[in-house]
């Protein structure tokens, strides 16, 4: 072992059997104070010949003190004034075998050069963690040496039970926020029976003043909504689907399994404290244009505002409203009945109800308590089925207008029907009929009681004419 010894001139000097240096004793190797200034392109100290065999297990290098003072001492310090070198200059290289293992280059890069190498931190005896090489990644591992994540080109990786945590406070405080692994593709964020909630920011001032959207648990039931603070605006909450081609866009599902339950599929609860009179719970539209909608006061309008189903205000009463017509065309009137308007009728069409629909048949009211089907000047006819099993078997009795000169009551039957016949009562009285019983150009069949002679009474422009059934 060697060294350049101060203004020795570049001579070299062999601890072996050294020459007396400053206050040192010869061949005991024990120096007082020892300073070196190497020429330049020379190795200032060297150790070639440590060698340990069997058991031994001497200290190549062993450097002891004593700090007993109020300054800033430095025990090993190494300092190079770089005027010019290779990037790629070390500050320090501790080799095995000739293989650097670990590093420190100018720049002040630390370099583990082995895949098992590890920078162990805490006691040699306790709890520590690691630092070492993990494929040319930096990984971490525990004491017990289990590697639990590693820092990567694509950032930074754990293993997959284990969780990225945070502390209620600072580092030292309970663990109660967690992000984990639940299979692939499947980010979790759960602890144990703790509800967990999610928050995704639009604006943060601080904890008072923000405007957030939220997915959260709440008393077992999920939440998904927005909410704002402090000087931060309540904002609405929208589910852009796309452009899609095929399937349902939005699907709902849901088993309903409890007989004593009462179950809502969907319900919005609002509370109107203030608000527009025109003011909307829900409103479906295509291309912008509304097809169903409901009001706050529960007034439904269809298609494009065409059709409404309104409350009247009176209780038990719903109306369909035309919107373009601006009438009420029909009335529910609680469970009692279902009213049109007197001047509307209810009309069958010929075929499927589509675009350009015809009407045939129209039941109108013409006059109180009277009924009337009419359709213009088209004759109509009337149809009281006995029995009916298909438009070719049946019995009926028909009222007909078809002829030009006259209407017809005929019992008709076709198929399996059987021929009917027709019969008309006659009216039983204690004395003949008058004018004032018949009416003008009409006739009766009556019956006086008192005689038991059954006629057939005319009332011809008020001239009572009769003639006897025999």
């Amino acid at each position: 072992m060697g060294f350049f010894g101060e203004g020795g001139g570049g001579s070299s000097i062999d601890l072996a059997s050294p020459t007396p240096i400053g206050s040192t004793t010869p061949n005991t190797g024990a120096f007082t104070t020892l300073s070196s200034a190497p020429p330049a392109n020379t190795t200032a100290f060297s150790s070639t010949g440590f060698s340990l065999t069997g058991a031994n297990a001497q200290t190549l290098l062993n450097i002891t003190g004593t700090w007993n003072t109020s300054g800033t001492p430095t025990a090993i310090k190494l300092n190079v004034t770089d005027t010019a070198s290779n990037a790629s200059s070390l500050l320090m290289d501790l080799q095995v075998g000739g293989t650097s293992k670990l590093s420190m280059d100018k720049t002040n890069l630390l370099v583990i050069n082995s895949d098992t190498g590890t920078i162990k931190i805490g006691s040699t005896t306790g709890s520590r963690v690691g630092i070492r090489n993990y494929g040319g990644s930096l990984g971490l591992q525990t004491s017990d040496g289990t590697l639990q994540g590693y820092v990567a080109t694509t950032g930074i990786i754990i293993a997959d039970t284990k969780a990225f945590q945070w502390n209620t406070s600072g580092v030292g405080g309970t663990v109660d926020l967690y992000l984990y692994r639940d299979a692939a593709a499947i980010l979790a964020q759960r602890n144990g029976t703790n509800a967990q909630s999610y928050r995704l920011y639009n604006t943060y001032t601080d904890a008072s003043n923000y405007e957030r959207g939220f997915f959260r648990w709440s008393s077992s039931v999920l939440e998904i909504g927005a909410e704002a603070a402090g000087t931060g605006t309540q904002r609405q909450l929208r589910l852009p689907l796309g452009t899609v081609t095929a399937s349902t866009p939005l699907s709902v599902t849901q088993t309903w399994n409890g007989a004593g339950v009462t179950f809502t599929g969907i319900q919005a609860n609002i509370t109107d404290t203030a608000s527009a009179s025109a003011s909307l719970l829900m409103d479906l539209q295509v291309g912008g244009t509304s097809k169903f909608k409901i009001d706050k006061n529960g007034n439904t309008t269809l298609a494009s505002g065409n059709l409404l189903i309104r409350n009247n205000g009176t209780s038990g009463r719903s109306q369909l409203y035309s919107v373009g017509d601006a009438v009420d065309v029909l009335e529910i009137r609680g469970a009692n009945y279902i009213g049109i308007r007197s001047d509307m009728a209810f009309a069958w069409a010929v075929g499927a109800i589509g675009t350009n629909t015809v009407y045939d048949l129209f039941l109108y009211k013409d006059a109180a308590n009277i009924l009337a089907q009419r359709n213009s000047t088209n004759a109509q006819t009337f149809r009281l089925y006995r029995t009916y099993t298909d438009a070719s078997n049946y019995e009926r009795l028909g009222f007909l207008a078809t002829n030009t000169t006259r209407y017809t009551i005929t019992s008709e039957n076709a198929g399996t029907g059987s021929a009917r016949s027709l019969e008309v009562s006659f009216y039983t009285s204690a004395s003949d009929p008058t004018s004032s019983d018949i009416t003008s150009g009409c006739f009766s069949v009556w019956k006086n009681s008192g005689t038991s002679i059954i006629k057939l009474w005319a009332n011809d422009g008020g001239t009572m004419k009769s003639v006897a059934l025999v």
